[in-house]
């Protein structure tokens, strides 16, 4: 429980500097975050999860970091599968 409340404690810290729009290229740029936060998007608490969306969309938000967050290793793949985890198909979509 307190490696969840960890994790959690992080990505919300995460989160709360990439919502400052000053924030966004360093956070981006720099070599860890970026790999961290992708990381935090596979993670097993919805919480977790949830906060770490909240971050890439405030980085995508600015317009020059949209590029290396779609090339940066791991990314894609698992926004695919959060949204293949937590985004139910409509029944018309699944027949």
């Amino acid at each position: 429980m307190s490696g969840e409340m960890d994790a959690l404690a992080v990505v919300n810290q995460l989160r709360d500097l990439a919502a400052d729009p000053l924030n966004r290229r360093v956070i981006v740029e720099d070599h860890g975050c970026l790999p961290g936060l992708i990381l935090f998007l596979d993670h097993t608490n919805p919480q977790v999860v949830y906060s770490a969306l909240l971050a890439v969309r405030y980085l995508a938000e600015c317009r020059a970091n949209r590029e290396k967050m779609k090339d940066e290793l791991g990314m894609m793949l698992s926004l695919q599968n959060v949204m293949q985890k937590y985004v139910p198909v409509p029944p018309a979509a699944a027949a």
